[in-house]
């Protein structure tokens, strides 16, 4: 049975926490013929000094603190590897996650990239898991946490950095994530390759655990980082996505003058039918307002900046 070379390809910066976690998670993985790859990108000298304990099973990269896309870029280009799998520090991986990711090759032969699902970590706070539970259920714009409804391979237009795999020849062709993006560097390959007509793929079989933001302010601050992101892009290429052109309508409503105070109200209205009818859990209210308006004020300064940094 043919096994093709692997690259499993994890940024770390700061102080993460799960480093250890996450590794060992990689390290335990069901398939015979891959490389573990870490690049310390800007990693605290406690989590440097556990780093250096898996250097004779991990191969440690330093991309100087230049961001998670050059980080990623750095390991892809340092590997013979015929494929490339990215996960994040904050991620442990199923043990058959990467047979699952080749699986959607060998379905989808001239796929260029498969992604898989996010599922909460057991070990997730109280909090963590209303946060997985509003991010799942707004799946149907955002396109970030899809929502698996039976097990079949399909086709998509997006897979989130935290559990892809990139086919590594159109990836270095396409010259890997912009370097200058970040959050949103998966969304912005993904469509250069959509644009450049290959196929992007996602089963629902490979999973990757992810740990939530563990307070509103670390949530609210993510969001408003993946609004500036979202505002960049619609600058860069015009409106592509469902959650762009919502951004856009709450831009035109803010900037309307007198219709100010209308938006606001349509959108305390809206937050509150969405949390109770939809969400079906009314103390989602205060983060679906929260995250709301430090979304749309990101995608403002987005459009606005043209810089994600």
């Amino acid at each position: 049975m043919d096994f093709p070379r692997v690259a499993v390809i994890i940024p770390f910066k700061g102080s993460s926490p799960y480093l250890q976690s996450c590794l060992d998670s990689i390290l335990g993985l069901d398939y015979p013929n891959f490389e573990a790859i870490a690049v310390d990108d800007g990693l605290g000298q406690e989590a440097k000094k556990k780093l250096t304990g898996y250097k004779d099973k991990v191969k440690v990269l330093n991309s100087f603190n230049k961001g998670p896309s050059f980080a990623r870029n750095l390991a892809a280009g340092s590997t013979d590897a015929e494929f490339l799998a990215f996960t994040d520090s904050d991620c442990l991986v199923d043990k058959n996650w990467l047979r699952e990711l080749l699986r959607g090759f060998e379905e989808y032969p001239g796929a260029v990239a498969c992604g898989g699902v996010q599922k909460l970590s057991s070990e997730a706070s109280e909090f963590e898991e209303k946060v997985f539970r509003f991010m799942k259920k707004a799946g149907f714009i955002i396109d970030y946490m899809r929502r698996a409804k039976d097990e079949y391979i399909i086709e998509v237009d997006h897979n989130a950095s935290c559990n892809v795999m990139y086919r590594k020849e159109p990836f270095l062709k396409e010259k890997g994530f912009a370097k200058d993006f970040w959050p949103g560097e998966d969304v912005e390959l993904d469509y250069r390759l959509k644009k450049n007509k290959m196929s992007i793929i996602f089963n629902p079989r490979a999973i990757v655990y992810h740990y939530k933001p563990k307070d509103s302010a670390s949530f609210v601050k993510m969001m408003h980082r993946y609004g500036k992101a979202q505002g960049v892009l619609v600058r860069r290429y015009g409106p592509f996505r469902k959650v762009q052109v919502v951004g856009l309508l709450g831009l035109a409503f803010l900037f309307l003058g007198s219709f100010k105070a209308v938006f606001m109200l349509l959108f305390l209205v809206l937050a509150t039918c969405v949390s109770l009818i939809y969400l079906r859990d009314f103390s989602l209210f205060k983060l679906l307002v929260l995250t709301g308006l430090a979304w749309e004020l990101g995608f403002i300064t987005g459009i606005i900046s043209n810089k994600t940094n």
